[in-house]
């Protein structure tokens, strides 16, 4: 089943990765399911007596349909899988498609080359076996013997008692219900990868020189704190790691690599937690992003920035801003939100020139004339080049530093006309204002935007969003003012409906091919009971052991639907089957 979920690899051009390895190595659970049932049915026929050909014969006959049912109904849930876009369909379209070729694979063995391999090597057990044997077998054997006897005298009880049963069964079913709400979601659950990244910000305009203070700073915290770092990297200027985080000469990055999780007592999260505070209180510091762990799913998703957003998109800079700033306020008293921030940079200084379009058009000046002189005079213009060498080299053109150092030097730049060669004076056209402007504008739909954003930690980013959902519904927006939940919170939203869609599709699609293998429409209603019953044991396990929904845990709950009614399909199917014989109902 394996060679042939490889070949099929080889034939698609395919590669070897994570997701088909994982598939693979789900398959192989699953795979062996039909030969189990097929050789455990030859050898109950072969203790009646019958030879081992007509055993093999007899026995898989008697168990192609159930197995053909079983294997139907997991790949039915699987399929869909292959249909689903987005990110999810990135992730397990391949998944699939491999599985399903397993399954079908395991299927065409278990009914050829498995019966054939039983009539060449099984024979019916001796009563008598050899000391080695019965020392080896005999103790297991006791074992299985007593489980099947205590399982019989249950059932019988079970039959005898159905009312306690059904009322019993309900009651489960009701409370693990109630357990859900303690269930939080995620997009993707929480991996300790060894990888940290301290991103900071300092105020808009400081010196590359005072940037590296800090980050020197922030590297001894590192080195003092974090005994647990195998080696640590820094970048001055932008935002290294996986959150980007700007650039800038106000920007730093430090990135740490700690050692496997076995050496350590501390979790990556736990260690980032305890730099969190030290950091976010160093002078300076306006902005910090602590993030620890497997930075790929981000890259994935494509939305930079932090797990948990809030868009806020309108064309004015003060509304905005004035709504990010409450939404900041709300958000840092959700607990589980830390480093809580808003994208927009805080405005840099810059000098405004507002030119008198009449002044200097009676002077024979226009706006681009004005906006050129001063290109030239403070950054500079390629006047010429010097060739040297084979090499090319510009020569910029500019005025010297102490020209350009004072505000007064930009209102004393002449400016010569274009029609009457005279120079002007640009303090007699224009006014030179001082003033501050946005560092960069975010668009989004052609829409600015800024997010107001922040980590989770010791709470699953769903519940935080939800508490910052019922804030936000408390609050009076302007109309001009939209906010949006985004970032993973949006991709999560996404997926989770995809994967709904796919657990009812799943559903739905297992009661068919069951109808179809039944020929009835009542049998294939008595195996989907054991489906609510399986969100009975997910809850349990969620709750146990404090495990999230995400998208991966949610996509095994879709594959447990075509997996949970194997074991009712096999065992109706031997039931209609003795009753066909005969067999009274409570017996078979």
């Amino acid at each position: 089943s394996l060679l042939m979920a490889f070949i099929y690899l080889f034939l698609g051009g395919r590669t070897i990765n994570t997701i088909s390895l994982t598939s693979l190595t789900i398959a192989i659970g699953m795979v062996v399911d039909n030969t189990i049932v097929v050789v455990d049915n030859v050898i109950r026929h072969l203790d009646r007596g019958q030879r081992p050909r007509e055993s093999a014969v007899f026995a898989t006959r008697e168990m192609f349909l159930a197995i053909a049912a079983s294997t139907g109904t997991t790949i039915a849930v699987f399929l869909p899988l292959l249909f689903v876009t987005g990110l999810v369909g990135i992730m397990f379209n391949e998944l699939a498609a491999i599985v399903t070729m397993a399954l079908i694979a395991s299927l065409f063995t278990a009914v050829t080359f498995t019966p054939m391999l039983c009539s060449r090597f099984l024979r019916k057990q001796e009563v008598g076996r050899s000391g080695m044997e019965d020392r080896w077998f005999g103790p297991m054997a006791r074992v299985f013997e007593s489980w099947e006897r205590g399982y019989a005298r249950l059932l019988d009880w079970g039959l005898g008692h159905r009312k306690a049963v059904v009322i019993g069964s309900v009651a489960a079913f009701a409370l693990s219900l109630l357990l859900a709400r303690f269930v939080g979601t995620e997009f993707m659950p929480e991996e300790d990868s060894g990888d940290m990244s301290i991103t900071a910000q300092l105020p808009v305009g400081t010196r590359l020189e005072e940037t590296d203070k800090i980050a020197r700073v922030v590297e001894d915290i590192l080195k003092r704190d974090v005994p647990e770092a195998r080696s640590t990297s820094v970048r001055i200027g932008s935002g290294g790691g996986p959150l980007g985080g700007g650039s800038g000469p106000h920007v730093l990055s430090v990135g740490a690599r700690l050692v496997p999780k076995d050496e350590r007592k501390r979790s990556a999260r736990e260690i980032a937690q305890a730099i969190r505070a030290k950091v976010g209180m160093l002078p300076g510091v306006i902005k910090t992003d602590v993030f620890a762990g497997n930075p790929i799913v981000r890259r994935l998703l494509g939305t930079g920035g932090k797990g948990i957003q809030l868009e806020v998109m309108g064309n004015s800079f003060e509304e905005t801003d004035e709504v990010a700033a409450r939404l900041k306020a709300i958000m840092e008293h959700v607990p589980g939100t830390v480093d809580v921030s808003v994208s927009r940079d805080m405005r840099q200084p810059e000098f405004m020139v507002r030119v008198d379009r009449e002044k200097a058009a009676a002077l024979g000046l226009n706006t681009k004339t004005v906006a050129a002189t001063m290109s030239a005079a403070i950054d500079g213009t390629v006047a010429t080049r010097y060739r040297e060498g084979g090499q090319t080299y510009d020569i910029n053109v500019r005025f010297t530093e102490e020209s350009r150092a004072e505000p007064e030097d930009l209102r004393n730049i002449m400016i010569v006309s274009p029609f009457t060669g005279r120079q002007i004076l640009l303090d007699s056209v224009a006014e030179v204002v001082e003033t501050t402007g946005p560092v960069g504008i975010e668009r989004q739909n052609r829409e600015r935007i800024v997010r107001v954003e922040c980590n989770a930690y010791k709470r699953s980013s769903g519940e935080i969003v939800a508490d910052v959902r019922r804030e936000l519904g408390k609050i009076t927006l302007p109309s001009t003012v939209n906010v949006n939940v985004g970032g993973e919170a949006e991709e999560q939203a996404s997926a989770f409906a995809d994967l709904r869609l796919l657990l009812l599709l799943g559903i739905v699609l297992v009661y068919m091919v069951m109808a179809a293998q039944f020929e009835s429409l009542v049998d294939p209603l008595i195996v989907m009971l054991a489906v609510p019953f399986t969100f009975t044991g997910v809850i349990l396990g969620f709750v146990v052991t404090h495990t999230t929904l995400s998208v991966v845990t949610y996509l095994g709950i879709v594959m447990l639907m075509g997996i949970v009614v194997n074991n009712a399909i096999i065992l109706i199917s031997y039931i209609n089957m003795l009753r066909a014989r005969g067999v009274p109902v409570h017996e078979a």
